[in-house]
């Protein structure tokens, strides 16, 4: 079954109510009152990657510390990448997928991880 399928299931199986966005190729849902996608990329399916986009704004005044503080982060979290987008700061969960992967082991553990990094961003930013 495909990866896709596999993120599909999980979600309704757990409750969530993800919807399919074709144009773009993602799975989103919410979760702990954040939304998310699963970003699905069709020329490399084992390619697992989850997203919070837009955690953070980014303006004139902060752009330094939010430079400095996704600088700090990419160097302490593991798996777990923020990134910059226009003038957003997302966090991007990535990983290489064996060929039968076990999403109901894999999804929890991203989710977790996204929701501490985005907690540590949070703290970070306001050092």
């Amino acid at each position: 079954m495909e990866t896709f399928s596999l993120v599909l299931d999980f979600l309704k199986t757990q409750g969530f109510c993800p919807t399919i966005d074709e144009e773009n190729n993602t799975i989103d849902f919410k979760y702990q009152m954040a939304s998310l996608f699963y970003s699905y990329q069709p020329d490399d399916p084992q390619f697992f990657q989850l997203v919070m986009p837009a955690i953070f704004e980014i303006t004139e005044d902060n752009r330094e510390q939010v430079l400095e503080t996704v600088a700090i982060l990419n160097g302490s979290i593991k798996v777990v990448k923020p990134i910059i987008v226009g003038d957003n700061v997302w966090l991007s969960f990535e990983m290489f997928l064996d060929s039968d992967p076990k999403i109901e082991d894999i999804m929890p553990r991203a989710l977790n991880a996204l929701v501490f990094s985005q907690q540590a961003f949070y703290q970070k930013i306001q050092e």
